[in-house]
């Protein structure tokens, strides 16, 4: 079991690396469908926790100059107390529903993503005050299944928003919220120091894939990149329903 976590965590970390730093979303909405189809979904979402934060560093690291975005640092304190509340979810929720709930939350943004290309219509910008709601609401959603910041970009994608920006202020929300569950998986006695040290193999494919995605980032379309990333979720979480059922 060992040996498979730590191919697992690798492959996932440098997919998600892949698509955190090409277009600052998709790394978990990508990862969690797929893991969650071979392993138990309390598991999956522990156990990518560790990766998840490499992840987030990597991110950070390579846009770090861009993070200091206001809508995004009004998110964290709103962000934390959904997290509390989404991890007290997460320890008595039955795997079989958790694999439901992660399946159901990735095909709402899909069919979101879809809607968005069907109508050509874009969110030019929340208003400031939904920082509240749309923080609880993604701090719960990441606790129970990695995927909450999807729903935070949505909330600080904005037209004075840069695209480095936005990728770096999503970088920095990631790197609060995974330390957070890490302390809180902790906690709870879900995660050991055993499952940690199966997170250290995929730094170096996280590394790897933070390099790719930097480069993608300037050179590729969301237009090209974001439709892969959808088709990949799509099937997963298809999947993944039908196994929960």
């Amino acid at each position: 079991m060992a040996f498979l976590w730590i191919i697992a965590l690798s492959a996932s970390g440098f997919m998600a690396s892949i698509a955190t730093n090409t277009i600052g979303v998709g790394g978990g909405l990508l990862v969690m469908p797929l893991l969650a189809l071979w392993f138990p979904a309390q598991q999956v979402v522990v156990f990518t926790t560790p990766m998840f934060l490499a992840n987030a560093i990597a991110t950070l690291l390579n846009y770090r100059h861009s993070w200091n975005v206001p809508r995004a640092l009004r998110t964290i304190p709103w962000v934390l107390l959904g997290i509390f509340g989404g991890v007290g979810i997460l320890v008595h929720e039955s795997s079989r529903d958790l694999d439901f709930i992660i399946a159901a939350i990735a095909l709402a943004f899909v069919g979101y993503e879809v809607f968005q290309r069907t109508m050509r219509r874009q969110i030019l910008s929340l208003p400031t005050w939904a920082g509240m709601p749309i923080g609880i609401v993604a701090g719960g959603i990441s606790a129970i299944s990695n995927i909450g910041g999807t729903l935070l970009s949505l909330y600080i994608l904005s037209p004075e928003v840069t695209p480095d920006g936005f990728v770096g202020s999503l970088a920095l929300l990631y790197v609060v919220m995974t330390l957070s569950k890490l302390g809180l998986f902790w906690f709870h006695h879900l995660l050991t120091w055993q499952t940690l040290w199966w997170s250290i193999p995929s730094i170096p494919a996280i590394t790897a894939g933070a390099l790719v995605g930097k480069k993608l980032h300037h050179r590729i379309q969301p237009g090209v990149f974001r439709p892969i990333v959808i088709t990949v979720i799509l099937a997963s979480s298809i999947l993944l329903i039908s196994t929960s059922l």
